[in-house]
């Protein structure tokens, strides 16, 4: 049982697993996707909670060991103080959570995503320099080439990235065969990977 507080607050216990294993329950797959993993009802108020508790998941068949840590802690994971096991890689937030496991569940690889997120992210920074911006992995097409949409260049609207397979294929070379680079290294903060290192570094409106 985990102790959720609603913005009501109203404090209860509610039965959200601490640990997942995808191959034992594949329907969560779909749940994480559609946003309603880790969700409850409210006893007192009815409303909807969707929630980031720090949970663990595992995908042995994809060879994934996951940590989820709320976003609430971001910087405190990201300043080092905050321990987490060696053996698990780690997504920060819900969205992340959801955008990694479609990542793995496409058979392409982390790093490298990343790595194409980041170069999207500098080019819509271009444009606007004070916007936030959020990129997430869409789908990979049939044809093997990889969509992404952008948030935060326009209000209220939502830019399509299609990149062709054959640019993944170069950058996920690169990124095997030099992964100690800097763009590689600066991807990476301990076991999280994302474009995110870079740009609240670079940016303080990212």
């Amino acid at each position: 049982m985990r102790k959720i507080t609603c913005h009501c607050e109203q404090v209860f216990n509610v039965d959200l697993p601490e640990l997942v294993n995808l191959d034992l329950e594949p329907g969560i797959i779909n749940d994480i996707s559609n946003g309603s993993f880790l969700s409850c009802v409210c006893p007192t108020c009815g409303a909807v909670l969707h929630t980031d508790l720090k949970t663990r998941i595992e995908w042995p068949s994809h060879g994934l060991k996951l940590t989820l840590i709320p976003e609430i802690e971001r910087l405190s994971y990201l300043s080092g103080n905050y321990a987490e096991k060696i053996d698990t890689s780690v997504v920060i937030g819900y969205a992340e959570l959801a955008d990694r496991i479609a990542v793995v569940a496409a058979g392409l690889n982390p790093l490298a995503v990343e790595y194409l997120k980041y170069h999207l992210a500098v080019k819509a920074l271009e444009s606007n320099e004070s916007t936030k911006i959020a990129v997430y992995f869409e789908k990979r097409t049939e044809g093997g080439d990889i969509v992404l949409h952008i948030h935060g260049i326009k209000d209220n609207e939502v830019a399509v990235s299609k990149v062709p397979s054959h640019v993944y294929e170069e950058i996920l070379k690169d990124t095997q065969k030099e992964p100690k680079d800097e763009t590689c290294a600066a991807l990476t903060n301990g076991q999280y990977v994302s474009y995110q290192n870079i740009l609240i570094e670079n940016n303080p409106h990212a």
